[in-house]
């Protein structure tokens, strides 16, 4: 008996993909965009590639290299990747400019590493309101801006920022005039997290259609923010709908609420049969990122917080206990979990606090491979409820050690 034939799955939908969904992960742009505590170094950023290429995302976007500093940094990391033999694009943002355009050329020429062109417009009423511009200046900027990096050989990604608020009409057609001009993706941008699952659904659904019955054989990304605290919830809304490719980043890391969470998202895509990757390197990867970049995990995380595989309460403990003493470590781990946590390569765990059961106990020195008696097990809870404070394992451990000693010596 597994532990999936003993769980009724209300999330089961009978959807499957026309084509592999594609990751891009951001983490490196976008992400670090949002006031990290650090920047991690070009020999740090080579090592999380690294990392992300071994999880098989596609694309990671490392950098706008419309500055000298940037140029270089751009470029360094491009050899890397090169050097290192990664199997993933290296995305690289410019504006509609020819500076921008070409700095993206020379990386890809210098480098031999293959580089996408992440060329984007603003072309929402408020955007083009503030910045004094119309359609039709859009228009002329997407063409020159496309088919410049076409004609350098770079293929682009064109991306509308802000698409979610800007009038399906005008999104279409900018987006027929950068795949006239060559763009190999489009993107849909949900620049400042204004949309729901249903709105997500609607959008992408909309412009699916539109793409495909135009014939472009282009991919279509999306690109989402976290401000109501939807985005992985429009992740998956937007795979639902057709989407082809998702824009991430490690942590959901990013300016204001943040992006996308990469990490929550593939754990939700892995258990709906949409991801069909090894995530065993997932939570190394974070935790990489995390460390790099100064970033302070909250406990409760989902999947890669401290406590997202813990638990303090009897009932629980009882039950995980039962099932390990029986071998069915599958079952042990999904009794009160909704996430296996060996997917991503880690274990659950049980703690003692003031709402903890003798298991609990049981459990943790059982670990250590201590057998201990009732009297032992209940001075520890005592203590736990005393104090009013979940125990560390390790003082578990030690007051179990103590306990064992002293009866030893009353004994004689």
């Amino acid at each position: 008996m597994s532990a999936t034939d003993l769980i009724y799955d209300w999330n089961q939908e009978l959807l499957t993909l026309p084509k592999a969904l594609q990751i891009c992960d951001d983490t490196l742009r976008d992400g670090l965009q949002g006031g990290v505590a650090r920047m991690p170094s070009v020999e740090e950023k080579l090592k999380l590639l690294s990392k992300a290429d071994a999880l098989g995302v596609s694309t990671a976007v490392v950098g706008f290299p419309a500055q000298a500093v940037a140029y270089q940094e751009a470029l360094a990391i491009c050899e890397g990747a090169q050097q290192l033999g990664l199997q993933l694009h290296l995305g690289l943002l410019g504006r509609m400019v020819e500076a921008d355009i070409e700095a993206i050329a020379r990386i890809q020429q210098a480098s031999g590493h293959p580089v996408v062109a992440y060329l984007f417009v603003g072309a929402s009423p408020i955007r083009r309101y503030v910045e004094t511009r119309d359609v039709d200046e859009l228009e002329h900027l997407t063409r020159y801006g496309v088919s410049l990096a076409t004609r350098l050989g770079v293929p682009v990604q064109f991306a509308i920022e802000d698409t979610a608020r800007t009038e399906p009409e005008v999104v279409e057609r900018l987006f027929l005039a950068a795949v006239e001009t060559g763009a190999k993706a489009l993107c849909l941008c949900d620049t400042v997290g204004c949309l729901t699952p249903t709105g997500t659904e609607r959008l992408v659904k909309h412009f699916r259609r539109f793409i495909d019955g135009q014939g472009f054989e282009v991919r279509l990304d999306f690109h989402g923010h976290n401000d109501r605290g939807l985005g992985v919830a429009n992740a998956l809304a937007a795979t639902k709908a057709g989407i082809d490719c998702l824009e991430c980043t490690v942590f959901g890391i990013g300016e204001r609420a943040g992006n996308i969470p990469l990490d929550v998202t593939l754990v939700n895509l892995k258990l709906q049969g949409l991801w069909q990757g090894d995530l065993s390197g997932l939570s190394d990867y974070c935790h990489e990122v995390a460390r790099v970049c100064h970033l302070a995990i909250p406990a409760h995380y989902p999947v890669f917080g401290a406590n997202a595989f813990l638990t303090q309460a009897g009932i629980h403990a009882s039950a995980i206990l039962k099932a390990e003493s029986r071998g069915e470590l599958d079952i042990a781990a999904l009794v009160y979990c909704g996430v296996d946590p060996r997917l991503v390569g880690l274990d659950y765990g049980i703690r003692v606090g003031p709402y903890s059961g003798r298991s609990n106990v049981a459990f943790i020195l059982a670990r250590q491979g201590l057998q201990v008696t009732e009297q032992v097990i209940n001075q520890i809870l005592e203590k736990a409820r005393i104090e009013n404070r979940v125990l560390a394992d390790e003082e578990v451990y030690n007051l179990a050690q103590n306990l064992i000693a002293s009866q030893i010596i009353g004994d004689k």
